[in-house]
């Protein structure tokens, strides 16, 4: 929930990695099909929304889509979603260009009300508003969205739980797995739905001398956490940990390949205390905690990163050797972790550099959409930590790891004007969109961080007398964000939207007519990127080439891939 402070939250920009041929990731048709040209072998920024200040990013290591959440609350899909109702196409496919964004006045909210938090599993997706209510759609087949048992929930319903009989509580966070989620609230409390075949809701059932498991809907209290005041929840694809506010740690689920970090394979049906992080050194106790799909993570108090399960695909850490206990991985164990995720078979985490800014550093076995991001240079994957070179001096401030692609969220600086868009050309004007004419050399158009089109400084209104610095973007882009953020007062009620459905109590949410689309946001043009200084049009105007299509920008120099070595680490 919001704190009500005035300050404004810390955001940046979405730079994306990996594959983007929606339809086709993961299926074995890919490789024969244009998709795998277009992967992303490094981070570009992401042009559709390169104006828009991001606050938040979610995806999950079973999710083909992404979530973003701006300074206004509202939310931005993209990708392959879990309903095509909400999508509005067939497929379910939102392209990347052209994001879909749902604000919560869009599904009834009062006005100023946010998304804060979202959980994105294979086949579901959970939004938080800042009133600390939750709201579901996609794959209800289990009740994994808390909903009464159906094939889908088309629309964001909302999801009511005993929580709602308690003074004061709201729920603030959310973690979703294959067929089940958690809920966290305010006051420590953590709920689950869905189904607990795996003990991935905390218990299971005796009957007939046989173990079985029921489907839990509504959401329902998660038993063997006492007193204890959870701060945190995440789930993998079968298994769950949470960390209370003293940071020890809890595991429960599914145990194969150790992914609980308990020494063994044999499923908890309640949440176990992890003796890694039990001990009386606070030092030692848990920050923060993450899963992977087969592993699990935990980042402890002196900024260490400790996994637990199957990360790879050969050698320790793998199928035939996981690690049973919490381990640290020697190359990253002179790094202090400031973020970290985990994706389908990728790692990742940020960390100080030894020039005061940020590095990024990755690592994953068996990655096949250039998801690690590493450059068209070199290889797709490593399993030893690497330095991910093509955001050398970029502040990431965030990493949300998918199942086949990666989001980084950084802040604007000089380094920024170094990466490549996302499409890396697109169609725009060669002379000034104001005055039309070409002037001299030494008189070249700013180009739009976003849109490409040029405009000479003194055609400006008002005019600039010097080249700003840090990002530019021309007066529509700038609109763009305006009207988007208008938008949010002037929402149509609910039932004129498509792709919401407002539920106070546990329903269904299928059939639901739809209404002509309203909640698409206007249509961002595809343009261009600044960094300390904005761009200056060349000249001749570089060829066009259609959107969409990837690549690097002409002119960027990479530098060499640098390995993460424990010494290395220690002069950092």
């Amino acid at each position: 929930m919001t704190d009500g402070s005035e300050k404004e939250e810390q955001w940046g920009r979405v730079l994306i990695a990996g594959g983007i041929g929606w339809a086709t990731n993961g299926k074995k048709e890919r490789q024969a099909s244009s998709a795998a040209s277009a992967d992303l072998l490094e981070p570009h920024i992401l042009r559709s929304i390169c104006n828009v200040k991001i606050t938040k990013i979610f995806t999950g290591p079973a999710a083909n889509y992404a979530i973003a959440i701006d300074v206004h609350g509202a939310a931005h899909f993209f990708g392959k979603i879990p309903s095509p109702a909400l999508a509005g196409t067939p497929t379910g496919i939102i392209s990347e260009h052209t994001p879909l964004r749902v604000s919560p006045t869009s599904v009834g909210l009062p006005r100023g009300t946010k998304w804060v938090h979202a959980a994105a599993a294979r086949g579901h997706i959970l939004l938080v508003d800042s009133l600390g209510g939750v709201w579901g759609c996609g794959n209800n087949v289990m009740g994994q969205l808390g909903l009464g048992v159906c094939p889908e929930v088309e629309k964001f319903t909302r999801v009511t739980g005993p929580w709602m009989r308690e003074k004061d509580a709201s729920i603030i966070s959310v973690s979703a797995g294959h067929t089940f989620s958690l809920f966290l609230t305010n006051t420590g409390l953590v709920y689950a739905a869905g189904s607990s075949e795996s003990g991935q809701l905390g218990e299971r059932l005796l009957k007939a001398g046989k173990v079985s498991y029921d489907v839990e809907v509504p959401p329902r209290l998660v038993q063997g956490l006492g007193d204890r005041k959870i701060s945190q929840i995440a789930s993998g694809n079968q298994h769950s940990l949470a960390m209370d506010s003293e940071g020890y740690v809890y595991a429960w689920g599914f145990a194969g390949y150790s992914r609980l970090g308990l020494q063994d394979q044999k499923d908890r049906l309640v949440p176990t205390l992890v003796p890694s992080f039990a001990g009386k050194n606070e030092l030692s106790r848990a920050q923060w905690i993450f899963c992977g799909p087969t592993n699990s993570v935990v980042v402890d108090r002196q900024g260490l990163y400790w996994m637990a399960g199957k990360w790879k695909l050969t050698g320790d850490g793998s199928i035939g050797q996981p690690y049973t206990s919490f381990k640290t991985i020697q190359d990253i164990m002179g790094c202090k972790v400031l973020a970290a995720s985990s994706g389908g078979c990728t790692h990742f985490l940020t960390t100080p550099d030894a020039k005061g800014g940020t590095m990024t550093v990755g690592f994953g076995q068996g990655c096949l959409y250039g998801e690690l991001g590493l450059g068209p240079d070199l290889g797709k994957s490593t399993t030893r930590p690497t330095q991910i070179m093509p955001l050398e001096g970029i502040d990431v401030i965030d990493v949300a790891a998918g199942a086949f692609f990666t989001l980084f969220l950084a802040r604007p600086n000089g380094a920024l004007s170094d990466v490549p868009r996302h499409p890396v050309h697109i169609a725009s004007a060669s002379l000034c969109l104001v005055c039309n004419t070409h002037r001299n050399d030494d008189d070249l158009p700013l180009e739009c961080e976003k849109c490409d089109q040029p405009y000479h400084l003194d055609c400006l209104t008002p005019p600039l007398d010097e080249i700003p610095e840090g990002e530019w973007f021309c007066p529509v882009c700038e609109k763009e964000e305006e009207q988007a953020e208008r938008a949010v007062e002037e929402e149509p009620k609910v039932e004129e939207k498509a792709g919401v459905h407002a539920e106070t109590e546990t329903g269904t949410g299928t059939g639901t007519p739809r209404a002509k689309s309203a909640t698409r946001s206007v249509t961002p043009k595809t343009g261009a990127r600044k960094g300390t200084t904005p761009r200056r049009s060349e000249t001749p105007k570089r060829s066009e080439t259609p959107a969409g299509t990837a690549g690097t920008a002409g002119g960027i120099k990479r530098k060499a891939e640098s390995k993460i070595s424990p010494e290395s680490s220690k002069k950092r």
